[in-house]
């Protein structure tokens, strides 16, 4: 056992990571305790942060590392990334009824509806290549702000993956709430476009990320690994298709 200590940084977002009874829990942050354990970490702070304060506050080195988030080449250049541990596609929450009717990110196009993001996440890419008019995306600083505006009325959709949505449809058990289905996430060679979620780390510290991804290495696709984010509503498929690929290839 080291005598290091971990800052690991989380947003509310189930089934990822959130506050249950005042406490940090999690699919992502179950699996960082996983891989601490094997490197003989024991000492691990979880703390909260708010989602755009994330990458700026690892690279400054406030905390060692990030719950999961997807990997992309321009936030590559602020961070180290793990290589993935879920891959995942978006979906929408809608007020029940799904008064405006939304299945993709394209119906928004034509209709009045108004979509709610959270700043700095890849759905702002995708709502923005899809041809979202920016004047009905409105960004929030978390999801919980997302979902009170469309209680509210002031948004009509909130854009996030779809199994984070349905986490968070469970965890909220509020009936004016739904999930958006049949709902067609972004598409890529005729399939459904997948993101990648991975760790990420302050670039300078190398050492640690070397040691963590030796370990990660020998966990991802265990059975271990795979009864853990079974546990928190991942498929089979979010599992493996992670196994797939290595994030230096998703930032070239």
């Amino acid at each position: 056992m080291t005598d290091e200590k971990v800052v690991f940084a989380y947003i509310e977002e189930p089934p990822f990571a959130a506050t249950i009874d005042g406490q940090p829990s999690g699919s992502d942050i179950d699996v960082a305790r996983a891989i601490l354990s094997r490197m003989e970490i024991q000492d691990v702070e979880v703390r909260k942060v708010e989602f755009p304060d994330m990458l700026p506050g690892v690279a400054a080195g406030r905390w060692t590392m990030n719950t999961a988030l997807f990997v992309t080449p321009e936030r590559a250049q602020t961070v180290t990334f793990s290589n993935p541990i879920w891959a995942l596609v978006d979906g929408m929450i809608v007020r029940a009824g799904n008064p405006k009717r939304i299945a993709s990110y394209r119906s928004l196009v034509t209709s009045d509806a108004r979509l709610g993001l959270v700043k700095a996440t890849v759905q702002v890419d995708a709502a923005e290549a899809a041809g979202v008019p920016a004047n009905r995306i409105v960004e929030f600083n978390a999801q919980e702000e997302a979902i009170e505006a469309i209680k509210r009325g002031h948004v009509d959709a909130y854009a996030n993956t779809a199994l984070g949505q349905r986490g968070l449809l469970a965890s909220l058990k509020d009936p004016e709430l739904v999930l958006a289905e049949p709902f067609e996430p972004p598409q890529e060679n005729g399939r459904a476009k997948a993101g990648f979620g991975a760790f990420s780390f302050n670039k300078a510290n190398v050492a640690f990320i070397d040691r963590f991804n030796a370990e990660l290495a020998k966990f991802l696709g265990s059975v271990k690994h795979r009864a853990l984010l079974a546990r928190y509503g991942f498929g089979q498929d979010e599992i493996t298709a992670a196994l797939t690929v290595k994030s230096e290839d998703l930032v070239r």
